[in-house]
C-alpha cells in the first residue's frame, strides 16, 4: 500500500494521513496562514478549510461506527411548537 499513499498523498489526497500527523500538519500550516500575507492567505485558508472537511469526516465516521443504530426521533403528543404547560 506504500506507492498508492505516496500517489494519492502527491495528488493531494488527505485520506492516506493518520490523525495525529493530520493535526500536526494543520496546525504547523495554520501558524503559517496566522504568520502570513494577504495574498499566501486566502490560498492557506482554502487548504486550512480542506483539513477542518477531512478532520470533520473522520469524526463522523468514528460517530456512525460507535452508533451504528441511532435512537428513533421522539415526537411530542401536539407537535414541537406547542408549550409544555398544557
Amino acid at each position: 500500500m506504500g506507492i498508492f499513499d505516496s500517489i494519492t498523498r502527491g495528488l493531494g489526497s488527505l485520506r492516506p494521513l493518520s490523525d495525529a500527523e493530520l493535526e500536526d500538519e494543520r496546525e504547523a500550516l495554520r501558524q503559517r496562514y496566522e504568520s502570513s500575507d494577504v495574498n499566501e492567505s486566502s490560498k492557506l485558508y482554502d487548504e486550512l478549510h480542506r483539513y477542518d472537511e477531512e478532520m470533520a469526516r473522520r469524526a463522523n465516521e468514528a460517530y456512525a461506527r460507535e452508533n451504528p443504530n441511532p435512537p428513533e426521533p421522539r415526537h411530542r403528543e401536539h407537535g414541537w411548537y406547542l408549550p409544555n404547560d398544557d
